[in-house]
């Protein structure tokens, strides 16, 4: 027991570090790759990643991959509705597609090379779906023309991964959103 105590203290010291090292889209000459034009549209905004879970389920070992890149720019041992994550979008790019796993459980995992934790138990569940064709135009443009950042929101559920955007603008200090839409459509939780 000690043991699986020791990994998941490891796992959350390393987990915010390995995401941000790990999502940065660079080629070896520290340039990030060339953006399709459904990217392009959006570069340059303010990002912010919104992950939590449906009530009641628990998914164990999640990790969210972005256009087919090996490493995942979000992971986390347990995901559910109260363990909401909430955090600047790790890469600055809305990827293409988004692929979601998640394991049968997160004490079988190891350390790569580079410190970061991959989990090896088996995937019981696995989503890809696109991302950025999905954002309509006119919340890109209400962006550009009165300012604000997007809000890329994942809620995992046991038979899927649920997508949706918001624009978010601070008023007084506190977030208003606005411009819901995808798969859910609140926008305070």
């Amino acid at each position: 027991m000690p043991n699986i105590k020791r990994f998941f203290v490891k796992t959350l010291a390393l987990l915010p570090v390995a995401a941000l090292l790990s999502a940065c889209n660079v080629t070896a000459m520290g340039q990030r790759p060339p953006l399709s034009p459904t990217q392009k549209r959006m570069d340059g905004m303010g990002l912010t990643l919104v992950v939590d879970a449906v009530e009641g389920a628990e998914m164990l070992g999640v990790e969210f991959f972005a256009d087919g890149n090996e490493f995942p720019f979000y992971a986390r041992s347990l995901q559910r509705k109260t363990g909401r994550a909430i955090m600047a979008f790790p890469s600055g790019v809305v990827p293409e597609r988004v692929r979601v796993t998640w394991r049968k459980n997160a004490s079988e995992g190891f350390y790569d090379k580079q410190g970061r934790i991959r989990y090896s138990a088996p995937i019981v569940g696995d989503y890809t779906f696109p991302v950025a064709s999905r954002i309509p135009d006119d919340v890109v443009r209400e962006i550009r023309k009165n300012g604000g950042g997007l809000r890329l929101k994942f809620r995992l559920k046991p038979d899927g991964v649920l997508f949706g955007w918001d624009i978010e603008r601070f008023s007084g200090g506190l977030p208003r959103h606005s411009m819901p839409g995808g798969d859910f459509l609140e926008t305070w939780y």
